[in-house]
């Protein structure tokens, strides 16, 4: 642990870290149910209302590398606090939007808020731990993020049902002021002033460049993002690969995605225990491995249409659960060689991350050819990329000095 930063983690910070992450994909699963119902009451069109998901993830992606630099120069409670105060305005905007081009710009500016807790959470864990510590710490608050996914979309649905989808946006809102005041009561500043980068075009163009030049980082960043995209493609692909294609109905469809977000909080756990004793640089390898052999075993059942349901479900749960070994230690590895940019560095990751999963599920949408082919050739090639981009890129030996 830094001498400068502060020697124990605050009781319950992992949960609150894991809240903070979460206030994005809230924002995302609950609202999935309600778009039809966004289409009929604000009388526009299905592309016009998809362009409320689009704006989000725009938001999320410009939002973090933004978010990133500003929880450098000015510390990490201010940027935290100051977001989710945002993301609490735009969510009560988007309850009293009156038509899709003001929701469209609400959902953006609510992206904007959610970026600042996901980028403030994995800063906070690396001014706390050093990285094999830090890949368990990433892992404890993607438990706590985890469940967001498993109930969202259940609960939003509900709420579209018993009260319409305006209530979908007041329930975030709420959410959010709950975690704005479990940040202020647990979520120290854990940034001293000491080893803070001040702000300017010059300052954060060297910021980026310095990260983009290192080795290390920059294989963590893209070996936890390639398999991530693949989550992407499985979202966007899946409801027509189950409920049409294999002719689940629809009020299964939740069970089968639980399934895979179950694997995903079991590898996390398993994570959490594993990486202080085995690496965490070790540890992402054997989770890039494992995604690289659930996304081929499903490129074969899908192109060669065997095993029906069965032959597409497990070979996600496999693909999909190695995540939970894959995404903290790529980010305790990537943010590990610089203490002093590391909210710089965890932005650049989320926002590969987000632009790269948007464009892979656009593409799984443009190659849809009404069988599961192309979900299962998308994802294979993603997770099997992730796995040739560690092995080449990421290296064990003495932390590289970048802060």
């Amino acid at each position: 642990m830094s001498d400068t930063a502060p020697r124990a983690a605050p009781k319950g910070l992992t949960v609150v870290l894991g809240a903070m992450a979460a206030l994005g994909a809230a924002a995302i699963d609950m609202c999935l149910p309600g778009l039809p119902a966004i289409q009929a009451d604000l009388a526009t069109t299905p592309e016009r209302a998809a362009l409320t998901l689009g704006a989000f993830f725009a938001g999320m992606g410009v939002g973090q590398l933004l978010c990133g630099p500003a929880a450098d120069a000015w510390g990490r409670r201010p940027v935290a606090l100051g977001g989710v105060l945002v993301y609490c305005a735009a969510s009560l905007a988007c309850v009293f939007a009156a038509d899709a081009g003001q929701l469209i710009a609400a959902r953006f500016v609510q992206a904007f808020g959610a970026a600042s807790g996901f980028v403030v959470a994995r800063a906070v864990v690396r001014d706390l731990f050093e990285m094999d510590e830090a890949a368990r710490a990433h892992s404890l608050v993607a438990l706590a993020f985890s469940i967001t996914p498993l109930l969202a979309p259940t609960v939003g649905g509900w709420l579209l049902v018993w009260f319409g989808w305006r209530a979908i946006f007041l329930a975030l809102c709420l959410m959010g002021a709950a975690c704005l005041l479990a940040q202020a009561l647990r979520v120290p500043e854990t940034l001293p002033a000491a080893r803070r980068t001040p702000i300017s075009p010059r300052g954060l163009a060297r910021g980026y460049a310095r990260i983009l030049a290192n080795r290390r980082t920059m294989g963590c960043i893209l070996a936890g993002a390639f398999p991530f995209a693949g989550m992407f493609v499985y979202f966007h692909a899946s409801p027509f690969v189950f409920i049409e294609l294999h002719g689940v109905p629809a009020r299964h469809y939740g069970l089968l995605f639980a399934l895979n977000v179950l694997a995903l909080i079991a590898a996390s756990y398993a994570n959490a225990r594993l990486a202080p004793v085995r690496g965490a640089l070790a540890m992402l390898r054997a989770g890039c491995a494992l995604a690289a052999a659930g996304g081929v075993a499903l490129f074969a059942t899908t192109a060669l249409d065997i095993g029906g349901l069965a032959g597409v479900v497990l070979p996600l749960v496999v693909a999909i659960g190695a995540l939970g070994f894959v995404g903290a230690n790529a980010t305790a590895g990537a943010l590990a060689p610089f203490p002093n940019l590391a909210a710089t560095t965890g932005a650049l990751q989320g926002f590969a991350m987000m632009m790269l999963g948007a464009g892979m599920g656009w593409l799984a949408g443009f190659l849809h050819d009404g069988t599961a082919r192309p979900m299962g050739a998308i994802i294979a090639a993603l997770a099997v990329l992730g796995l040739v981009v560690c092995l080449a890129l990421v290296r064990d030996g003495p932390r590289e000095s970048g802060g």
